[in-house]
């Protein structure tokens, strides 16, 4: 599927582009025109605006006279307008949708990329890598078309997948159980959103092998003002036209891709040796304590004890002591005899009575006349 194939369209556009907003005015403009820059033409870009400030529509406004964009201008919600986004989904036409953050770059064959991929998939995203806050490339490594790498995406607070860069058929997602809602407390809005995915094994994933779009890590960059979050991207999409930008940004990318290797094989070996040195210790404090016990059973004192409780569990096997056991089990009242043939006085009636003897007889003849 080539660009200029795409290019044509008659019937709507082709892809939705989604990019949400909130307070990001120094560097919204320059995020949606890189989407209207984009070598796949037909396509609309919806910027919601979730409780937008005056600067971000003010910036938004400088991208509506391209045609093919709206704003959807709404009050600040609990989330990051998730729910916009599904209405946004359940009114579209276009085939395929991508999601581009506002303080993020696509490059300009982003949409061309995801559209080939989305030919043989359902979801898919670029290569996971991010720009760190020195200017290094820092890749979360994962590999969507691998079902142990979607299932490690289903545990709490592991994610790899950016909403920047992600595009999906329109198709699958309307069968998805409930689409875009907002997080509970303490989750990812995003994470949240395609573990939905992930948790259904008929959809088709893919990672991409080229890095396509440029994810400033926000994490990293909490202390910057926003014109010097403006000017790092300007500095960013100057380098990106100059010859050779193509191979350099695909060699810095694998180089961060071998450094998180490293750092994972590291990780790993360390976890690995601390679980060995978990289990020295267990051993050692096990035969610790196996020694312990061994010398307290040769103690004069244990051995004493020991001969104690087998004469209490000879004892108690004795017939008398399991019949009184049984009384005791069975919670005879106070007032009632504790043995056959006992008298027992009942208080309201001022009376006392034999009890047993008619089964004590029983016995005497049974035994020869010797009773119990």
């Amino acid at each position: 599927m080539s660009a200029s194939g795409l290019s044509g369209e008659e019937t709507g556009p082709l892809v939705t582009v989604i990019l949400p907003t909130h307070d990001h005015a120094s560097t919204v403009d320059l995020a949606g025109q890189s989407v209207l820059g984009q070598s796949v033409r037909s396509l609309e870009l919806v910027v919601i605006g979730d409780g937008a400030t005056p600067e971000v529509r003010a910036a938004v406004v400088l991208l509506l006279s391209d045609k093919r964009v709206r704003f959807i201008d709404r009050p600040k919600t609990p989330s990051r307008a998730e729910l916009v986004r599904h209405e946004v989904l359940a009114e579209a036409t276009s085939p395929y949708v991508c999601y581009l953050g506002d303080d993020d770059i696509m490059l300009p064959d982003h949409v061309a990329a995801t559209l080939e991929r989305l030919k043989n998939v359902d979801f898919t995203h670029p290569l996971p890598v991010f720009i760190d806050r020195d200017g290094t490339l820092k890749a979360h490594v994962t590999d969507l078309a691998d079902p142990r790498c979607r299932l490690w995406h289903q545990r709490p607070a592991r994610n790899a997948v950016s909403l920047t860069g992600v595009g999906h058929r329109l198709d699958a997602y309307l069968r998805l159980p409930h689409g875009w809602q907002e997080a509970p407390p303490g989750r990812s809005s995003d994470h949240y959103m395609w573990q939905q995915w992930f948790a259904n094994a008929e959809f088709r994933y893919a990672t991409g092998s080229r890095l396509t779009v440029l994810k400033f890590e926000a994490s990293v960059r909490t202390d910057m003002t926003a014109p010097q979050r403006r000017a790092e991207i300007l500095a960013w999409l100057a380098r990106s036209r100059r010859p050779g930008f193509d191979a350099w940004l695909a060699d810095q990318a694998a180089d961060g891709i071998r450094r998180a290797a490293i750092d994972l094989r590291l990780a790993s070996d360390a976890q690995a040796e601390q679980l060995r040195t978990a289990e020295a210790n267990a051993i050692e404090q096990a035969a610790e304590a196996s020694a312990l016990i061994r010398a307290m059973q040769a103690t004069r004192t244990w051995r004493t004890a020991t001969r104690m409780w087998r004469f209490r569990d000879r004892l108690v096997r004795l017939p008398p002591m399991r019949w009184f056991a049984t009384i005791s089990r069975l919670g005879i009242p106070p007032h009632e005899p504790a043995w056959p043939g006992a008298r027992t006085v009942d208080p309201a009636a001022g009376s006392s009575q034999t009890i047993g003897g008619p089964r004590r007889r029983r016995h005497r003849q049974r035994d020869g006349g010797h009773g119990w």
